[in-house]
């Protein structure tokens, strides 16, 4: 029996990022991949580590400290969800961060 659910895929990640930010204010219209969390949604470093531990939580992933610091956008957070869960057909592997 093959479970498909495991793959996660953009959309999935977009919509737990929307979710996440419309409760706190943010206009899903202004949601998008190329939207940095700071200037362009006005999210706080608290709300990023909040919805840093909903992603972990949500796709069992972990997010490393400095690699949460790296994902200055929306879509370097999609791509990097969909990427370390193993969904990520397609998408480059920039290597381990592990020495």
């Amino acid at each position: 029996m093959a479970e498909q659910s495991t793959r996660v895929t953009d959309d999935e990640v977009m919509k737990v990022i929307t979710d996440h930010l419309t409760v706190r204010g943010v206009s899903a219209e202004r949601i998008v991949r190329g939207a940095t969390w700071k200037a362009d949604l006005g999210i706080d470093s608290l709300d990023i580590l909040t919805l840093t531990q909903e992603l972990e939580d949500t796709f069992h992933v972990k997010i490393g400290e400095e690699d949460a610091i790296d994902l200055r956008t929306v879509g370097d957070a999609i791509d990097y969800i969909v990427r370390v869960s193993g969904g990520g057909a397609g998408t480059e592997a920039e290597g381990d961060h592990h020495a």
